[in-house]
């Protein structure tokens, strides 16, 4: 009888155990559909959203350009006018991605100065952008960047730096400060940054992605690339547009001077962040183990030949970016150094060539043809309408720095330049040009509010362990010491050195 009764309950219980197991399965399906409903109705939203930006930026554009055009413009003129406006738009709200905007700009005016009443520039000349000098500048830096990737010389850079600077943890985040500014002196800050961030990866997966130690590394990383930038015209397209601009106006500036522009505002933003890091940060970690970065890496005979074929070019590269002036090299006649022989080494290949960031490519020759177009176009008329107009030169560099900043922070630095730049070169006298061009340029390397203000931020917010407050830190130097610095760095050179009269 009790064997019966022990059978029953056991039988009941099982059903018990089946009915809540059954309950429990429902209760995850209802979830898991109820998440990927949400999920959907978010995707959904989201596109809905941004085809209502991109169509209200378009009817913006269309009424702007209605509005803002005199009646002496040519059919040229107001579409140049049009693609203008609607860029800028596009660029702010993120409707379409940023090279997204690029190829439209290229297409647009391919199609619209085809035979058109006005048009002073041909489909040749603007598509021809792509084979523009800053472009291959830029796929130079990437050649070297990956072939440095290849090699792990990104790696050993990080065991030497860990050699050098040891485990104190504020001297090592200075030691991560200056090894990604010197990357960013010969490769672009965005490669820097990916670079970087790899090689730091294991010692912040040891310390834990909440740890002070694992921020302070991880802020300091796009913030050093960032402001490094500045000393470099290949580290950043900023740069490269405005030199552009610059020289098409009579001003040539060369990689070593644009070298001591840069270096001063980047040094002192570089030290006053890492102190700044160091007081928020790293002043709480006791100390910390670097006892991984003593294991050798696994390389072959072949992988060390490759690597020192990667280090001869890099110097070889760098010392002609620098004395390229006085052996009549130009920049990007450097460039091609890597380009071509990495892969004639084996050390890039044609599946490497695929992964490089083409997008960036694709956004700066969109933002060169808007300037070829503004330039040719639209320079012209307002030149002649704002003749004779005195401007205070102090007051202007002053206006296009906030804009530059405050721009850089809400859409791509390269696409702010663009803009700034251009408009700056309507608007300004040659004699004010140059010192408030520069600024601009510098200037492109403040924005750091935003996790999307520049390609570094958003590489290291992409590890999902920094929140938006984390950029403040970086944001706030950049908005505010970095402005005022670069401002009295220009003006300083302009009055009380030979700096301007050499370019």
């Amino acid at each position: 009888m009790h064997l019966k009764v022990v059978i029953l309950t056991v039988k009941c219980l099982n059903m018990e155990f089946d009915y809540f197991d059954k309950i429990r399965k429902i209760r995850t399906g209802i979830r898991f559909y109820s998440e990927l409903l949400i999920e959907a109705s978010w995707n959904v939203w989201n596109i809905k959203t941004r085809v209502g930006i991109f169509f209200f930026s378009l009817v913006a554009a269309l009424l702007g350009t209605y509005f803002l055009s005199p009646d002496v413009f040519t059919e040229a003129q107001r579409y140049t006018m049009f693609i203008l406006i609607f860029s800028i738009l596009l660029w702010a709200t993120e409707a379409i991605p940023p090279f997204a905007v690029g190829i439209m700009i290229i297409g647009f005016l391919v199609y619209t100065m085809g035979n058109m009443q006005g048009a002073t520039i041909s489909p040749q000349e603007i598509s021809a952008t792509w084979s523009d000098s800053v472009i291959w500048i830029f796929l130079g830096g990437f050649f070297l960047s990956e072939g440095m990737r290849k090699t792990n010389l990104d790696l050993s850079l990080f065991k030497k730096t860990i050699s050098v600077f040891g485990s104190n943890p504020n001297t090592l985040v200075l030691g991560i400060i200056i090894v990604t500014s010197v990357l960013s002196l010969i490769i672009s800050n965005t490669a820097t940054a990916a670079m970087v961030l790899a090689s730091v990866m294991p010692l912040i997966d040891r310390e834990g992605k909440d740890s002070h130690m694992s921020k302070a590394i991880l802020i300091s990383i796009p913030a050093a690339a960032t402001f490094a930038g500045m000393m470099s015209m290949v580290s950043t397209p900023p740069n490269l547009i405005v030199v552009n601009v610059l020289k098409s106006k009579g001003f040539d500036v060369t990689f070593s001077q644009w070298l001591l522009l840069g270096f001063i505002p980047a040094v002192v933003l570089l030290g006053g962040f890492w102190y700044a890091v160091v007081r928020k940060y790293t002043s709480k970690v006791k100390g910390l183990d670097v006892s991984f970065a003593n294991k050798a890496l696994d390389m072959t005979n072949n992988m060390r030949l490759q690597r020192l074929a990667v280090i001869v070019i890099l110097v070889v590269t760098v010392l002609m970016w620098m004395l390229g002036s006085r052996l009549h090299i130009p920049t990007a006649g450097a460039a091609m150094v890597p380009i071509m022989f990495l892969p004639m080494l084996g050390i890039i290949t044609a599946e490497d060539v695929r992964r490089l960031p083409w997008d960036t490519l694709m956004l700066v020759a969109g933002g060169l043809s808007l300037g070829m177009a503004i330039k040719e176009l639209l320079a012209p008329y307002y030149s002649q309408f704002l003749a004779g107009m005195e401007f205070n030169m102090i007051v202007m560099m002053i206006i296009f720095a906030v804009v530059t900043v405050l721009f850089s922070n809400i859409m791509s630095s390269t696409a702010t330049a663009t803009i700034v730049i251009n408009i700056a070169a309507i608007v300004l006298p040659p004699d004010q040009l140059l010192p408030v061009g520069l600024v601009v340029g510098l200037c492109s390397s403040c924005g750091l509010f935003l996790p999307v203000s520049t390609p570094p931020n958003a590489i290291v917010f992409g590890t999902g362990m920094l929140k938006q407050k984390d950029f403040v830190l970086g944001g706030l130097f950049g908005a505010i010491l970095g402005t005022t610095i670069i401002i009295l760095w220009v003006l300083f050179l302009q009055h009380f050195t030979g700096f301007f009269e050499a370019i």
